[in-house]
Protein backbone atom coordinates (compact mmCIF):
# COMPACT_ATOMS: atom_id res chain seq x y z
CA UNK A 1 0.00 0.00 0.00
CA UNK A 2 1.14 3.53 -0.64
CA UNK A 3 1.93 5.89 2.21
CA UNK A 4 -1.11 7.40 4.00
CA UNK A 5 -2.14 10.95 3.35
CA UNK A 6 -5.27 13.05 3.20
CA UNK A 7 -6.56 11.01 0.24
CA UNK A 8 -5.36 7.61 1.47
CA UNK A 9 -7.62 5.26 3.40
CA UNK A 10 -5.73 3.77 6.34
CA UNK A 11 -7.00 0.27 7.16
CA UNK A 12 -7.07 -0.63 10.87
CA UNK A 13 -7.41 -4.33 11.66
CA UNK A 14 -8.58 -5.93 14.90
CA UNK A 15 -10.40 -8.97 16.24
CA UNK A 16 -14.16 -9.01 15.86
CA UNK A 17 -15.24 -8.91 19.51
CA UNK A 18 -16.99 -5.81 20.82
CA UNK A 19 -14.01 -4.94 23.00
CA UNK A 20 -11.56 -5.28 20.10
CA UNK A 21 -13.75 -3.07 17.93
CA UNK A 22 -13.96 -0.45 20.68
CA UNK A 23 -10.18 -0.50 21.06
CA UNK A 24 -9.66 -0.12 17.32
CA UNK A 25 -12.01 2.88 17.28
CA UNK A 26 -10.08 4.44 20.20
CA UNK A 27 -6.92 4.23 18.12
CA UNK A 28 -8.70 5.50 15.00
CA UNK A 29 -10.14 8.46 16.92
CA UNK A 30 -6.69 9.33 18.32
CA UNK A 31 -5.20 9.23 14.82
CA UNK A 32 -8.02 11.36 13.42
CA UNK A 33 -7.43 14.01 16.10
CA UNK A 34 -3.68 14.01 15.45
CA UNK A 35 -4.02 14.01 11.66
CA UNK A 36 -7.19 15.83 10.52
CA UNK A 37 -8.33 14.66 7.12
CA UNK A 38 -6.89 11.16 7.47
CA UNK A 39 -9.38 8.65 6.02
CA UNK A 40 -9.88 5.47 8.05
CA UNK A 41 -11.43 2.08 7.44
CA UNK A 42 -11.79 -0.82 9.88
CA UNK A 43 -11.36 -4.52 9.12
CA UNK A 44 -12.57 -6.89 11.85
CA UNK A 45 -12.06 -10.66 11.83
CA UNK A 46 -12.16 -13.57 14.26
CA UNK A 47 -8.92 -15.06 15.56
CA UNK A 48 -8.53 -18.86 15.29
CA UNK A 49 -8.71 -19.04 19.09
CA UNK A 50 -12.06 -17.20 18.97
CA UNK A 51 -13.74 -19.48 16.43
CA UNK A 52 -15.17 -22.08 18.86
CA UNK A 53 -17.25 -19.23 20.31
CA UNK A 54 -18.60 -17.85 17.07
CA UNK A 55 -22.03 -19.49 17.31
CA UNK A 56 -24.79 -18.13 19.49
CA UNK A 57 -26.45 -20.12 22.25
CA UNK A 58 -25.19 -21.50 25.54
CA UNK A 59 -21.61 -20.68 26.51
CA UNK A 60 -19.50 -23.53 25.13
CA UNK A 61 -16.44 -24.99 26.79
CA UNK A 62 -14.51 -26.70 23.99
CA UNK A 63 -11.62 -29.05 24.58
CA UNK A 64 -9.04 -26.28 24.58
CA UNK A 65 -10.90 -24.17 27.18
CA UNK A 66 -8.53 -25.23 29.95
CA UNK A 67 -5.43 -24.41 27.89
CA UNK A 68 -3.46 -21.68 29.67
CA UNK A 69 -3.66 -18.26 28.05
CA UNK A 70 0.14 -18.17 27.88
CA UNK A 71 0.21 -21.31 25.77
CA UNK A 72 -2.28 -19.81 23.31
CA UNK A 73 -0.33 -16.53 23.21
CA UNK A 74 2.94 -18.33 22.63
CA UNK A 75 1.45 -19.78 19.47
CA UNK A 76 0.12 -16.38 18.43
CA UNK A 77 -3.46 -17.62 18.89
CA UNK A 78 -5.11 -14.22 19.40
CA UNK A 79 -2.89 -12.31 16.96
CA UNK A 80 -1.58 -14.65 14.28
CA UNK A 81 -4.34 -13.89 11.76
CA UNK A 82 -3.67 -10.15 12.11
CA UNK A 83 0.05 -10.77 11.66
CA UNK A 84 -0.75 -12.58 8.44
CA UNK A 85 -2.92 -9.70 7.24
CA UNK A 86 -0.15 -7.20 8.01
CA UNK A 87 2.41 -9.31 6.17
CA UNK A 88 0.09 -9.56 3.15
CA UNK A 89 -0.64 -5.82 3.13
CA UNK A 90 -4.37 -6.39 3.64
CA UNK A 91 -4.33 -4.00 6.62
CA UNK A 92 -2.02 -1.11 7.49
CA UNK A 93 -1.98 -1.53 11.24
CA UNK A 94 -3.38 -3.96 13.82
CA UNK A 95 -4.72 -3.02 17.24
CA UNK A 96 -4.26 -5.58 20.03
CA UNK A 97 -4.56 -5.77 23.77
CA UNK A 98 -0.80 -5.74 24.34
CA UNK A 99 -1.01 -8.58 26.86
CA UNK A 100 -2.26 -10.87 24.06
CA UNK A 101 0.90 -10.56 21.98
CA UNK A 102 3.56 -13.31 22.22
CA UNK A 103 6.73 -12.30 24.04
CA UNK A 104 9.18 -13.04 21.18
CA UNK A 105 9.51 -10.24 18.62
CA UNK A 106 8.48 -10.94 15.02
CA UNK A 107 10.88 -10.38 12.17
CA UNK A 108 8.42 -8.60 9.87
CA UNK A 109 6.14 -6.65 12.23
CA UNK A 110 6.43 -4.82 15.53
CA UNK A 111 4.59 -2.57 17.97
CA UNK A 112 5.10 1.02 16.89
CA UNK A 113 2.92 2.91 19.38
CA UNK A 114 0.42 2.73 22.22
CA UNK A 115 -2.16 5.05 23.73
CA UNK A 116 -2.03 6.07 27.42
CA UNK A 117 -2.56 2.98 29.52
CA UNK A 118 -5.93 2.23 31.08
CA UNK A 119 -6.30 0.73 34.57
CA UNK A 120 -4.14 -2.41 34.74
CA UNK A 121 -6.05 -4.08 37.59
CA UNK A 122 -8.40 -7.05 37.43
CA UNK A 123 -12.00 -7.01 38.65
CA UNK A 124 -13.67 -9.94 40.38
CA UNK A 125 -17.31 -9.98 39.27
CA UNK A 126 -19.48 -12.03 41.67
CA UNK A 127 -22.97 -13.26 40.87
CA UNK A 128 -25.25 -11.99 43.66
CA UNK A 129 -27.48 -15.06 43.31
CA UNK A 130 -24.56 -17.50 43.47
CA UNK A 131 -23.09 -15.68 46.48
CA UNK A 132 -26.38 -15.80 48.34
CA UNK A 133 -26.62 -19.53 47.78
CA UNK A 134 -23.04 -20.07 48.90
CA UNK A 135 -23.57 -18.03 52.08
CA UNK A 136 -26.84 -19.88 52.75
CA UNK A 137 -24.86 -23.13 52.93
CA UNK A 138 -26.03 -24.53 49.62
CA UNK A 139 -23.50 -26.69 47.81
CA UNK A 140 -20.10 -27.80 49.05
CA UNK A 141 -18.78 -24.48 50.36
CA UNK A 142 -16.19 -24.16 47.57
CA UNK A 143 -15.87 -20.73 45.94
CA UNK A 144 -15.58 -21.16 42.17
CA UNK A 145 -13.90 -18.36 40.22
CA UNK A 146 -14.00 -18.66 36.43
CA UNK A 147 -10.55 -18.15 34.89
CA UNK A 148 -8.11 -19.83 32.50
CA UNK A 149 -5.11 -17.78 33.65
CA UNK A 150 -2.52 -19.60 35.74
CA UNK A 151 -1.21 -16.22 36.90
CA UNK A 152 -4.63 -15.17 38.17
CA UNK A 153 -5.19 -18.53 39.84
CA UNK A 154 -1.84 -18.33 41.59
CA UNK A 155 -2.39 -14.79 42.88
CA UNK A 156 -6.11 -14.84 43.63
CA UNK A 157 -6.13 -17.98 45.77
CA UNK A 158 -4.20 -16.38 48.69
CA UNK A 159 -5.92 -13.02 48.17
CA UNK A 160 -9.39 -14.52 48.50
CA UNK A 161 -8.48 -16.14 51.81
CA UNK A 162 -8.49 -12.71 53.52
CA UNK A 163 -10.23 -10.22 51.21
CA UNK A 164 -13.76 -11.60 51.42
CA UNK A 165 -16.13 -10.98 54.36
CA UNK A 166 -16.45 -14.76 54.71
CA UNK A 167 -14.07 -17.70 54.49
CA UNK A 168 -14.77 -20.23 51.73
CA UNK A 169 -13.86 -23.85 52.44
CA UNK A 170 -11.68 -23.80 49.33
CA UNK A 171 -11.24 -21.85 46.09
CA UNK A 172 -11.36 -23.49 42.66
CA UNK A 173 -10.89 -22.01 39.19
CA UNK A 174 -13.06 -23.67 36.53
CA UNK A 175 -12.03 -22.72 32.98
CA UNK A 176 -13.97 -20.24 30.91
CA UNK A 177 -13.10 -18.52 27.66
CA UNK A 178 -14.70 -16.15 25.19
CA UNK A 179 -15.37 -12.44 25.03
CA UNK A 180 -16.56 -10.47 28.04
CA UNK A 181 -20.25 -10.94 27.35
CA UNK A 182 -19.81 -14.71 27.08
CA UNK A 183 -17.87 -14.87 30.31
CA UNK A 184 -20.50 -12.79 32.10
CA UNK A 185 -23.15 -15.05 30.57
CA UNK A 186 -21.37 -18.14 31.88
CA UNK A 187 -21.25 -16.60 35.36
CA UNK A 188 -24.93 -15.67 35.43
CA UNK A 189 -25.89 -19.07 34.00
CA UNK A 190 -24.41 -20.69 37.11
CA UNK A 191 -20.97 -21.86 35.91
CA UNK A 192 -19.31 -20.28 38.96
CA UNK A 193 -19.60 -17.74 41.77
CA UNK A 194 -17.29 -15.16 40.15
CA UNK A 195 -15.38 -14.38 36.98
CA UNK A 196 -12.16 -12.39 36.54
CA UNK A 197 -12.17 -9.57 33.97
CA UNK A 198 -9.54 -6.94 33.23
CA UNK A 199 -10.77 -3.60 34.56
CA UNK A 200 -9.52 -1.83 31.43
CA UNK A 201 -11.86 -4.02 29.36
CA UNK A 202 -14.88 -3.21 31.53
CA UNK A 203 -13.97 0.48 31.56
CA UNK A 204 -13.72 0.65 27.78
CA UNK A 205 -17.01 -1.15 27.26
CA UNK A 206 -18.89 0.95 29.80
CA UNK A 207 -17.39 4.27 28.66
CA UNK A 208 -17.30 3.74 24.89
CA UNK A 209 -18.72 7.00 23.47
CA UNK A 210 -19.50 5.83 19.93
CA UNK A 211 -23.25 5.17 19.42
CA UNK A 212 -22.60 1.87 17.62
CA UNK A 213 -21.61 0.41 21.00
CA UNK A 214 -24.76 1.53 22.87
CA UNK A 215 -26.34 -1.93 22.76
CA UNK A 216 -23.15 -3.63 23.96
CA UNK A 217 -22.79 -1.14 26.80
CA UNK A 218 -26.41 -1.68 27.86
CA UNK A 219 -26.02 -5.48 27.90
CA UNK A 220 -22.81 -5.33 29.97
CA UNK A 221 -24.39 -2.84 32.36
CA UNK A 222 -27.46 -5.07 32.78
CA UNK A 223 -25.24 -8.07 33.57
CA UNK A 224 -23.21 -6.11 36.13
CA UNK A 225 -26.41 -5.00 37.87
CA UNK A 226 -26.83 -8.64 38.90
CA UNK A 227 -23.32 -8.77 40.38
CA UNK A 228 -21.06 -7.50 43.16
CA UNK A 229 -17.67 -6.12 42.16
CA UNK A 230 -14.24 -6.21 43.77
CA UNK A 231 -11.27 -4.41 42.18
CA UNK A 232 -8.24 -6.56 42.93
CA UNK A 233 -5.14 -4.67 44.18
CA UNK A 234 -1.99 -4.89 42.08
CA UNK A 235 -0.12 -5.59 45.29
CA UNK A 236 -2.01 -8.88 45.58
CA UNK A 237 -2.46 -9.61 41.88
CA UNK A 238 -0.02 -7.98 39.45
CA UNK A 239 -1.42 -8.10 35.94
CA UNK A 240 -0.07 -9.73 32.82
CA UNK A 241 2.64 -7.55 31.22
CA UNK A 242 0.93 -4.94 29.07
CA UNK A 243 -2.54 -5.35 30.57
CA UNK A 244 -4.53 -2.15 30.02
CA UNK A 245 -2.28 -1.01 27.15
CA UNK A 246 -3.12 -1.14 23.44
CA UNK A 247 -0.44 -2.35 21.03
CA UNK A 248 -0.51 -0.73 17.58
CA UNK A 249 1.40 -3.11 15.33
CA UNK A 250 2.70 -2.34 11.83
CA UNK A 251 5.11 -3.82 9.35
CA UNK A 252 8.71 -2.92 10.09
CA UNK A 253 9.23 -1.64 6.55
CA UNK A 254 6.43 0.94 6.86
CA UNK A 255 8.48 3.97 7.92
CA UNK A 256 5.57 6.19 6.89
CA UNK A 257 3.32 4.58 9.52
CA UNK A 258 5.94 4.79 12.25
CA UNK A 259 6.12 8.55 11.66
CA UNK A 260 2.33 8.83 11.61
CA UNK A 261 1.92 6.90 14.86
CA UNK A 262 4.54 8.91 16.74
CA UNK A 263 1.92 11.63 17.21
CA UNK A 264 -0.34 9.35 19.27
CA UNK A 265 2.28 7.28 21.09
CA UNK A 266 2.37 7.57 24.89
CA UNK A 267 6.08 7.18 25.56
CA UNK A 268 5.75 6.42 29.29
CA UNK A 269 3.30 3.57 28.68
CA UNK A 270 5.41 2.26 25.81
CA UNK A 271 8.55 2.21 27.96
CA UNK A 272 6.95 0.56 30.96
CA UNK A 273 5.20 -2.20 28.98
CA UNK A 274 8.42 -3.07 27.18
CA UNK A 275 10.16 -3.29 30.56
CA UNK A 276 7.40 -5.54 31.94
CA UNK A 277 7.66 -7.88 28.96
CA UNK A 278 11.45 -7.98 29.16
CA UNK A 279 11.24 -8.81 32.87
CA UNK A 280 8.88 -11.73 32.20
CA UNK A 281 11.02 -12.94 29.28
CA UNK A 282 14.00 -13.06 31.65
CA UNK A 283 12.01 -15.37 33.94
CA UNK A 284 10.67 -17.69 31.24
CA UNK A 285 8.10 -17.59 28.48
CA UNK A 286 4.40 -16.87 27.94
CA UNK A 287 3.45 -19.79 30.20
CA UNK A 288 5.28 -18.40 33.24
CA UNK A 289 2.50 -17.66 35.79
CA UNK A 290 3.96 -14.38 37.02
CA UNK A 291 2.28 -10.99 36.87
CA UNK A 292 4.39 -7.87 36.35
CA UNK A 293 2.91 -4.36 36.31
CA UNK A 294 4.87 -1.09 36.39
CA UNK A 295 3.29 2.33 37.02
CA UNK A 296 4.89 5.75 36.66
CA UNK A 297 3.70 7.71 39.71
CA UNK A 298 5.57 10.87 38.79
CA UNK A 299 8.28 10.51 41.43
CA UNK A 300 9.32 7.04 40.25
CA UNK A 301 8.26 3.75 38.72
CA UNK A 302 6.51 1.31 41.04
CA UNK A 303 6.77 -2.30 39.90
CA UNK A 304 4.49 -5.05 41.22
CA UNK A 305 5.61 -8.67 40.78
CA UNK A 306 3.61 -11.69 41.92
CA UNK A 307 3.11 -15.34 41.03
CA UNK A 308 4.78 -18.73 41.03
CA UNK A 309 8.33 -19.13 39.71
CA UNK A 310 10.64 -22.13 39.99
CA UNK A 311 8.47 -23.62 42.73
CA UNK A 312 8.60 -20.49 44.86
CA UNK A 313 6.21 -17.66 45.57
CA UNK A 314 7.17 -14.23 44.18
CA UNK A 315 5.60 -11.20 45.91
CA UNK A 316 7.41 -7.89 45.54
CA UNK A 317 6.65 -4.20 45.20
CA UNK A 318 9.69 -2.16 44.18
CA UNK A 319 10.35 1.52 43.50
CA UNK A 320 12.74 2.97 40.91
CA UNK A 321 13.03 6.65 41.84
CA UNK A 322 13.50 9.25 39.10
CA UNK A 323 15.74 11.50 41.22
CA UNK A 324 18.33 10.67 43.91
CA UNK A 325 17.64 11.34 47.57
CA UNK A 326 19.75 13.31 50.07
CA UNK A 327 21.23 10.64 52.29
CA UNK A 328 21.19 10.69 56.13
CA UNK A 329 24.38 10.48 58.14
CA UNK A 330 23.19 7.17 59.56
CA UNK A 331 20.25 5.21 60.93
CA UNK A 332 20.08 7.46 64.00
CA UNK A 333 19.10 10.41 61.77
CA UNK A 334 15.89 8.70 60.64
CA UNK A 335 12.53 8.99 62.41
CA UNK A 336 9.65 6.75 61.30
CA UNK A 337 6.85 7.54 63.72
CA UNK A 338 6.02 7.84 67.37
CA UNK A 339 8.27 4.94 68.25
CA UNK A 340 7.60 1.41 69.47
CA UNK A 341 5.01 0.63 72.07
CA UNK A 342 1.40 1.63 72.54
CA UNK A 343 -0.52 3.76 70.07
CA UNK A 344 -0.01 7.40 71.12
CA UNK A 345 -3.69 8.18 70.45
CA UNK A 346 -7.01 7.12 71.85
CA UNK A 347 -9.87 7.22 69.34
CA UNK A 348 -13.11 8.49 70.78
CA UNK A 349 -16.25 7.83 68.70
CA UNK A 350 -18.42 10.79 67.73
CA UNK A 351 -21.86 9.50 68.54
CA UNK A 352 -23.57 12.42 66.79
CA UNK A 353 -22.33 11.38 63.33
CA UNK A 354 -25.22 10.33 61.12
CA UNK A 355 -24.78 7.06 59.18
CA UNK A 356 -24.08 7.33 55.45
CA UNK A 357 -25.08 3.87 54.31
CA UNK A 358 -26.88 4.12 51.01
CA UNK A 359 -26.08 3.08 47.45
CA UNK A 360 -25.55 6.69 46.35
CA UNK A 361 -22.74 7.32 48.87
CA UNK A 362 -19.29 5.82 48.41
CA UNK A 363 -17.33 5.32 51.62
CA UNK A 364 -13.59 6.01 51.76
CA UNK A 365 -12.71 4.41 55.10
CA UNK A 366 -9.44 5.91 56.41
CA UNK A 367 -8.97 3.14 58.98
CA UNK A 368 -11.14 0.31 60.26
CA UNK A 369 -12.15 2.22 63.42
CA UNK A 370 -13.55 5.02 61.24
CA UNK A 371 -16.45 2.79 60.19
CA UNK A 372 -18.59 2.57 63.34
CA UNK A 373 -19.50 -0.95 64.41
CA UNK A 374 -23.24 -0.23 64.16
CA UNK A 375 -23.01 1.01 60.55
CA UNK A 376 -23.92 -1.69 58.05
CA UNK A 377 -23.07 -0.60 54.48
CA UNK A 378 -25.80 -0.91 51.87
CA UNK A 379 -25.44 -4.12 49.75
CA UNK A 380 -24.87 -1.94 46.66
CA UNK A 381 -22.67 0.62 48.38
CA UNK A 382 -19.04 1.09 47.32
CA UNK A 383 -16.62 0.72 50.25
CA UNK A 384 -13.00 1.70 49.55
CA UNK A 385 -9.86 1.80 51.70
CA UNK A 386 -6.60 3.76 51.40
CA UNK A 387 -4.50 0.67 52.21
CA UNK A 388 -4.72 -3.09 52.48
CA UNK A 389 -4.40 -3.26 56.28
CA UNK A 390 -7.74 -1.48 56.65
CA UNK A 391 -9.27 -3.80 54.02
CA UNK A 392 -8.15 -6.85 56.02
CA UNK A 393 -9.66 -5.53 59.23
CA UNK A 394 -12.96 -4.58 57.61
CA UNK A 395 -13.23 -7.95 55.85
CA UNK A 396 -12.64 -9.67 59.20
CA UNK A 397 -15.64 -7.69 60.52
CA UNK A 398 -17.81 -9.02 57.70
CA UNK A 399 -17.68 -5.87 55.54
CA UNK A 400 -17.58 -6.23 51.76
CA UNK A 401 -14.71 -4.04 50.50
CA UNK A 402 -14.79 -3.12 46.82
CA UNK A 403 -11.16 -2.04 46.49
CA UNK A 404 -8.20 -0.09 47.82
CA UNK A 405 -5.79 2.65 46.79
CA UNK A 406 -2.94 0.43 48.09
CA UNK A 407 -1.31 3.41 49.88
CA UNK A 408 -0.57 4.99 46.47
CA UNK A 409 -2.84 8.02 46.84
CA UNK A 410 -6.60 8.53 46.95
CA UNK A 411 -7.84 7.89 43.41
CA UNK A 412 -11.03 5.83 43.86
CA UNK A 413 -13.41 8.70 43.24
CA UNK A 414 -11.96 9.18 39.75
CA UNK A 415 -11.40 5.56 38.76
CA UNK A 416 -14.45 3.50 39.74
CA UNK A 417 -17.58 5.66 39.69
CA UNK A 418 -18.76 4.25 36.33
CA UNK A 419 -18.71 0.75 37.85
CA UNK A 420 -21.31 1.84 40.41
CA UNK A 421 -24.05 3.73 38.51
CA UNK A 422 -26.00 4.60 41.68
CA UNK A 423 -22.94 6.32 43.17
CA UNK A 424 -23.51 10.07 43.48
CA UNK A 425 -20.94 11.25 46.03
CA UNK A 426 -17.97 10.12 48.10
CA UNK A 427 -17.49 10.68 51.82
CA UNK A 428 -14.29 9.98 53.69
CA UNK A 429 -14.67 8.53 57.18
CA UNK A 430 -11.84 9.79 59.38
CA UNK A 431 -11.16 11.82 62.55
CA UNK A 432 -12.46 15.33 63.18
CA UNK A 433 -9.09 16.97 62.48
CA UNK A 434 -8.59 15.07 59.23
CA UNK A 435 -8.22 16.76 55.86
CA UNK A 436 -10.53 17.08 52.91
CA UNK A 437 -9.21 14.54 50.38
CA UNK A 438 -10.26 16.73 47.46
CA UNK A 439 -12.64 14.33 45.72
CA UNK A 440 -14.71 13.46 48.80
CA UNK A 441 -16.53 15.14 51.66
CA UNK A 442 -14.93 14.60 55.07
CA UNK A 443 -17.30 12.88 57.48
CA UNK A 444 -15.67 12.64 60.95
CA UNK A 445 -16.65 9.60 62.98
CA UNK A 446 -14.12 9.90 65.84
CA UNK A 447 -11.69 12.29 67.47
CA UNK A 448 -8.09 11.75 68.53
CA UNK A 449 -6.86 12.11 72.11
CA UNK A 450 -3.10 11.88 72.57
CA UNK A 451 -2.22 9.67 75.53
CA UNK A 452 1.52 10.45 75.46
CA UNK A 453 3.30 13.62 74.32
CA UNK A 454 5.18 14.00 71.04
CA UNK A 455 8.76 12.79 71.12
CA UNK A 456 11.72 15.18 71.03
CA UNK A 457 13.20 14.71 67.56
CA UNK A 458 15.29 17.86 67.05
CA UNK A 459 18.37 15.79 66.25
CA UNK A 460 16.74 13.94 63.31
CA UNK A 461 17.14 14.99 59.70
CA UNK A 462 14.91 12.49 57.80
CA UNK A 463 11.29 11.97 58.82
CA UNK A 464 8.52 9.68 57.68
CA UNK A 465 5.01 10.97 58.46
CA UNK A 466 2.04 8.64 58.67
CA UNK A 467 -0.53 11.42 58.32
CA UNK A 468 -0.85 15.14 57.71
CA UNK A 469 -2.20 15.57 61.23
CA UNK A 470 0.92 13.97 62.70
CA UNK A 471 3.19 16.26 60.68
CA UNK A 472 1.31 19.43 61.70
CA UNK A 473 1.27 18.43 65.36
CA UNK A 474 5.04 17.93 65.43
CA UNK A 475 5.64 21.09 63.42
CA UNK A 476 3.63 23.10 66.00
CA UNK A 477 5.63 21.55 68.84
CA UNK A 478 9.01 21.91 67.09
CA UNK A 479 8.80 24.63 64.38
CA UNK A 480 12.38 24.08 63.25
CA UNK A 481 11.55 20.67 61.78
CA UNK A 482 10.44 22.16 58.50
CA UNK A 483 13.70 23.92 57.66
CA UNK A 484 16.30 21.55 56.21
CA UNK A 485 14.86 18.13 56.90
CA UNK A 486 13.77 15.59 54.31
CA UNK A 487 10.11 14.71 54.87
CA UNK A 488 8.89 11.37 53.58
CA UNK A 489 5.29 10.14 53.46
CA UNK A 490 2.89 8.18 51.31
CA UNK A 491 2.01 9.60 47.87
CA UNK A 492 -1.56 10.58 48.75
CA UNK A 493 -3.28 13.14 50.97
CA UNK A 494 -0.40 13.38 53.47
CA UNK A 495 1.94 14.46 50.68
CA UNK A 496 -0.51 17.16 49.61
CA UNK A 497 -0.86 18.51 53.18
CA UNK A 498 2.89 18.65 53.86
CA UNK A 499 3.71 20.31 50.54
CA UNK A 500 0.95 22.89 51.02
CA UNK A 501 2.29 23.66 54.51
CA UNK A 502 5.96 23.98 53.59
CA UNK A 503 5.39 26.05 50.45
CA UNK A 504 8.72 26.90 48.82
CA UNK A 505 10.46 24.27 50.95
CA UNK A 506 8.27 21.57 49.41
CA UNK A 507 11.26 20.25 47.43
CA UNK A 508 12.28 18.61 50.70
CA UNK A 509 9.17 16.39 50.63
CA UNK A 510 9.46 13.04 48.86
CA UNK A 511 6.87 10.29 48.53
CA UNK A 512 7.59 6.71 49.59
CA UNK A 513 5.53 3.53 49.46
CA UNK A 514 5.80 2.88 53.21
CA UNK A 515 7.91 3.64 56.27
CA UNK A 516 9.74 0.34 55.71
CA UNK A 517 10.60 1.35 52.13
CA UNK A 518 11.66 4.81 53.42
CA UNK A 519 14.13 3.24 55.82
CA UNK A 520 15.37 0.62 53.35
CA UNK A 521 15.96 3.12 50.52
CA UNK A 522 17.71 5.74 52.64
CA UNK A 523 19.98 3.24 54.36
CA UNK A 524 20.76 1.12 51.27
Amino acid sequence: MSGPGASHRLVIGARGSALSRIQAVLVGDALARAHPGLALRYAFSAAPADLPYAEAGDVPLPAHAATPIGTINRGGGFAVHLHDQLDAGAIDLAVHSWKDLPLPARATTGVAATLPRADARDVLVFSRTALERLLAGEGDGVLRVLSCSERRRSNLRPFLQWALPFRPRAVEFPPVRGDIERRLGALLAGAGHAVVIAKAALDRMLLAPAPQFDATRARVRAALERCRLMVVPLTANPAAPGQGALAIEVRRDRADLHALLAAVNDTATFRLVREERAHLAALGDDDTPVGITALDLGFGDVEFVGGEYAGQRLDRVGLRRHEPLPRPRGAAALWCGDGPGADPFRRVPLESTAPATDAATGLLVARAEALPAHWIPHPRQCVWTPGLATWRRLAARGIWVNGSDESLGETAAADVRHLFPALDRWVKLSHDSGFDPGRAELLPTYRLERVRPPLAVHDRTHFFWNSGSQFLEYLRAMPGLGQAALHGCGPGNTLRVIRATLGERAANVRPFLSSAQFRAELLA
